[in-house]
């Protein structure tokens, strides 16, 4: 299942920030100060809930191939389907041009092309639910604003909004074709449709919309790797036709070679980029080790070399130093991994590209910071790049960094309403299971707390793949603001730990992972952070499963449990959502969760209900298509038939999470309510 917050803040708007360490009240004196963090002297002590539940206003900012223009998805209305696209100088940071789409859609992500012209995917919201989705229709658009026309996807055969989405097809941008100013390479497919379901790689016109079939993948639904010239060289992803197996596939002239492959569930080998003369492939593979490591690929033999592993936790992301914005060849700079902060790993000290990213991670040591965009060098060797900056106090910060003179100018801030001299630093931790197994924790506690303070445990969604990490948390920062401490755990199913961390926790549901929170809240009283009896939890998707399970497997560790858009009946979930309705969802349904009726009983809260003492909370959006709102209905049910008070807050046009911040600010509103009646504040 989807993790609600990172959907909500990364659907759309996903920022590529990373960096390590935690801030400390010294150094955002110095940023506030120095004007490049936001503060406003007249704003009250707390952070107004309405802010917590408001999403960026700025996000994907991006510089142009020349570096003479940056452009940003900007949504004024501070909520999620609203959004345009701003063009900007990049000398004067002026707003010089806003780009819309038509009717009631919206900017959901966007490229640039060219110097030129932009290419912008179209999201919308329909009339009876709040939550937005992506059309899969793209537009082309010059910079101005002008020559805007649909390039690909329904909307380039029909003007009509609803003809427009009713069939949908994807198609991602693989290659810019630098010295081509007309043309780009997309790998497309179509959904609900048979061979549609094959990619293919076209050669896409971004001014007239036409396009030319290039190749076409081997297996359904595979991902296109090119190299650096934008030549086609690997497919890889699972085959649905034969039992899901990971395959991979290298391109020899217009035919597919089988390289690889691993059975379901055995790791994945994803080439990820090219070296300056394409002779060797960059790969994360984790097929024969357990946690996902970088290795080199040579195109001619097929021999691979290790390059970096971690102990225990995967790669996450691969950098390059590129001459071209970005670039994903030329020289390896170095790899990010997670085990507590976000950690860059320089992979040569030599690369100049390295010694900028390290010279700025030092010039803000206790924040997140990567180069997210750059433009091309120039003839003269100049060359700028759009610098990201975030923290678990800071939602995020735009800087454009010249790399001739290393000037650092602020462009803008993602939520300019934040102030992050009132929030509280994010701590990691590792903690040992009552079977000796490590987990990774992070606690936030109200700034200046002192003693035992009243404790949210709020486990994540997923629950497999998805993991809590450092950075700014809305929900987290808004319960440490008014006095709660919260902590998250990485339990046994998260993903970025290796594929037994994950794996070993299928069918685990009900046991091993909600050990790992029990002994964590034990934890947490054992060390004098909370005390028995002020402990609720609270969580979203299967974090909603987790607040009910906890609390019915123990009843005496939880004063309160607040489950939103939680699972609470397997069998039910077998059976209704959006999972069940593929063959591969009841397939992992069956292998993951409960593949029985008895298993899925012995899995559910509602079949232990009668050990529940903890005060509740449902909250739900009417129409969840993931977990639908009969589970929360059962529940209610469930508890009216024992005459069990309960708090209900269920949105009428809300889907899996609410996206309208006025009904994401009576939720929290709501929250903080019941937890101060049930544990204080």
């Amino acid at each position: 299942m989807g993790n609600l917050v990172t959907w909500a803040v990364g659907k759309f708007f996903k920022y590529n920030f990373y960096g390590y360490l935690k801030m400390n009240k010294f150094l955002v004196r110095v940023l506030l100060v120095s004007g490049l963090i936001f503060s406003s002297g007249v704003m009250a002590d707390l952070t107004p809930l309405r802010h917590f539940a408001e999403f960026s206003t700025w996000s994907q900012m991006r510089i142009s191939p020349s570096g003479d223009y940056i452009a940003g998805v900007v949504d004024k209305n501070s909520g999620l389907g609203g959004s345009s696209l701003m063009v900007m100088d990049a000398k004067t940071l002026e707003n010089l041009h806003e780009i819309k789409m038509t009717g009631s859609a919206y900017i959901g992500s966007f490229v640039w092309a060219n110097d030129e012209r932009l290419i912008a995917w179209e999201a919308v919201k329909s009339g009876i639910q709040e939550i937005p989705f992506s059309t899969g229709n793209i537009i082309a658009v010059n910079i101005d604003g002008t020559k805007k026309r649909w390039i690909y996807g329904s909307g380039k055969q029909s003007k009509s909004h609803l003809s427009r989405h009713s069939k949908r097809a994807g198609a991602y941008l693989e290659h810019t074709l630098p010295d081509d100013k007309k043309n780009v390479l997309m790998s497309v497919y179509t959904y609900g449709s048979e061979d549609g379901a094959y990619t293919r790689l076209v050669k896409l016109n971004t001014y007239t919309g036409r396009e030319k079939n290039l190749a076409r993948s081997p297996i359904k639904r595979a991902s296109l790797t090119l190299d650096g010239d934008g030549e086609l060289r690997f497919a890889h992803g699972v085959d649905l036709d034969d039992g899901e197996k990971f395959k991979v596939f290298v391109r020899e002239g217009k035919d597919w070679r089988l390289i690889k492959q691993a059975k379901r569930n055995g790791g994945s080998f994803v080439p990820v980029g090219f070296s300056a003369d394409n002779k060797i492939a960059y790969i994360l593979d984790n097929i024969e080790t357990d946690t996902q490591a970088l290795y080199s690929y040579e195109m001619s033999s097929g021999d691979t070399q290790l390059m970096y592993s971690h102990p225990f936790v995967d790669v996450d992301q691969v950098t390059f130093s590129g001459e071209e914005q970005s670039s994903d060849s030329g020289d390896i700079a170095g790899v990010w991994v997670q085990p507590d902060y976000p950690m860059y790993v320089p992979l040569s000290e030599n690369l100049d590209y390295n010694k900028v990213l390290v010279g700025l991670q030092r010039k803000f040591p206790q924040y997140s910071v990567d180069i997210i965009s750059k433009s091309s060098k120039g003839e003269d060797g100049s060359q700028l790049a759009i610098v990201g900056v975030t923290s678990d106090k800071l939602p995020g910060m735009y800087l454009l960094y010249d790399f001739a003179t290393s000037k650092l100018t602020k462009i803008r801030q993602a939520h300019s309403l934040i102030d992050s001299s009132k929030l509280s630093s994010t701590v990691p931790y590792k903690l040992t299971m009552r079977d000796g197994k490590a987990v990774y924790a992070y606690l936030t506690l109200p700034e200046d707390a002192e003693g035992p303070v009243p404790l949210i445990m709020h486990p994540h969604g997923g629950p497999y793949g998805p993991r809590d990490s450092w950075g700014y948390n809305p929900e987290v920062q808004m319960l440490a603001s008014r006095g709660y401490g919260v902590l998250q755990v990485n339990f046994r199913g998260s993903g970025g730990y290796g594929k037994d961390f994950m794996y070993s926790a299928y069918k685990q549901w009900a046991f091993e992972m909600q050990d790992d929170l029990t002994d964590s809240v034990r934890w947490a009283i054992d060390s004098g952070i909370t005390e028995e009896g002020r402990v609720c939890i609270y969580g979203a998707s299967y974090g909603g499963y987790s607040a009910l399970m906890s609390a019915v497997k123990e009843p005496d560790l939880y004063a309160c449990t607040a489950g939103y858009v939680g699972v609470y009946d397997l069998q039910m979930m077998s059976q209704k959502g959006d999972i069940q309705r593929r063959d591969e969802g009841l397939d992992y349904i069956s292998e993951a969760i409960c593949s029985t009726e008895a298993e899925c009983k012995r899995g559910s809260p509602l079949t232990y209900i009668d050990d529940l003492k903890a005060d509740v909370m449902i909250i739900h959006g009417a129409i969840d298509q993931r977990v639908p709102v009969a589970h929360a209905e059962a529940l209610r049910n469930a508890l009216d038939e024992r005459d069990i008070p309960y708090e209900w807050l269920v949105k009428r046009k809300e889907g899996h999470g609410f996206v309208n911040v006025d009904n994401r600010e009576e939720l929290y509103g709501r929250l903080l309510a019941f937890f101060k009646r049930n544990i204080g504040s």
